[in-house]
C-alpha cells in the first residue's frame, strides 16, 4: 500500500488515477524520477509505474502539458522512457474527467484513448 503522505502531493487528476488503481488492486509506484534530478534537462517525473506490466502512466493535465515547450518536453521524455523498454501511456485530462473507467482499462492493456 502506498503512503498517505505521497497522496497529499498529487494533483486532483493524479488522485483520481491513484484511487482507481487502489480500488482495482493494481500494484503501482508513484512519483519516480528518472534521467537525473527533477527539473534537470531531460529528466522525467513518472506519475505512475505499473511494474508487473512495464507500463508508465503519465497524467496529462492541460495546465502543465499545453503549449509548444511542454509538448516538446513531454515527447522527448516519452521517447527516452520507451527507449528504456517501457510502454508509456498518456492519460489526458478530459479522458480522466469524463471516462475514467474506459481510459484506465485501455491503459492497462497498453493502449491510449483515441483522439
Amino acid at each position: 500500500m502506498k503512503e498517505q503522505g505521497e497522496y497529499n502531493f498529487l494533483s486532483n487528476l493524479e488522485k483520481k488515477v491513484w484511487d482507481w488503481l487502489v480500488k482495482n488492486k493494481i500494484p503501482f509506484e508513484t512519483q519516480q524520477t528518472m534521467f537525473g534530478m527533477q527539473g534537470d534537462l531531460g529528466s522525467a517525473t513518472i506519475d505512475f509505474i505499473i511494474p508487473d506490466r512495464n507500463i508508465i502512466l503519465r497524467v496529462m493535465g492541460s495546465y502543465y502539458h499545453s503549449g509548444l515547450e511542454p509538448q516538446a518536453r513531454d515527447e522527448f521524455s516519452k521517447e527516452r522512457l520507451m527507449g528504456k523498454g517501457y510502454i508509456v501511456i498518456d492519460l489526458q485530462e478530459t479522458d480522466i474527467e469524463n471516462r475514467l473507467e474506459a481510459t484506465m482499462r485501455k491503459a492497462l492493456q497498453g493502449q491510449e484513448m483515441l483522439r
